[in-house]
């Protein structure tokens, strides 16, 4: 290499010329974004409530799926990479809200292994909102919450194994707290 005279003392080094050649990167490629994102707020399709996805994809949502013995699923929302799943389930009709969520947790207390806590208000966008958490041995914990969303009625069942990060218990708490009527529903001057 040698080095150039320039302006007032200031020397430019150019290198001799390199044969360079452009290879791929090995390993796994990252994902590319994908060109169309969910929309943040997710509508049932009857109109019964509204939730907000979490931030990133760590969630999918599937809407109108079927449960086990043939019942109607509004909401079936997935973490795949940590085992967790959140559930949205029709229960119009309830007259108290605290009592289903009492006769809830006292149902799963009833069962081998499980550990109930207490049964306590919780804020969601709805308005009136209970619930309570469980865990299974050191194999799994959940929320169930029981939210007025509107007119209507949603229970909410959520699971996630003990190894799952916080970030999976953080996701459920900020999606039963968004859970509520679809945001053109709600009457003038509330929200």
């Amino acid at each position: 290499m040698r080095p150039l005279p320039l302006l007032v003392g200031v020397a430019l080094v150019i290198a001799p010329a390199v044969s360079a050649r452009v290879t791929r990167e090995q390993g796994r490629s990252p994902r590319p974004q994908s060109r169309m994102t969910a929309p943040r707020v997710w509508i049932e399709q009857s109109g019964a409530f509204s939730i907000e996805r979490p931030d990133g994809d760590r969630w999918s949502f599937r809407g109108d799926t079927r449960g086990p013995d043939g019942e109607r699923l509004p909401l079936v929302a997935r973490a795949p990479e940590t085992g967790a799943q959140l559930i949205v389930q029709n229960a119009d009709g309830v007259t108290s809200l605290r009592q289903l969520a009492r006769l809830l947790a006292d149902h799963l207390q009833a069962e081998q292994g499980l550990h109930v806590e207490e049964v306590n208000r919780l804020l969601a966008r709805g308005g009136e909102a209970y619930g309570f958490t469980f865990s299974v041995s050191d194999e799994a914990r959940g929320r169930v919450a029981v939210v007025k969303s509107g007119e209507h009625v949603a229970l909410v069942i959520a699971s996630w194994p003990m190894g799952a990060p916080p970030a999976v218990a953080e996701d459920v708490e900020a999606m039963i707290g968004s859970l509520g009527p679809p945001p053109d529903a709600l009457p003038p001057g509330v929200f």
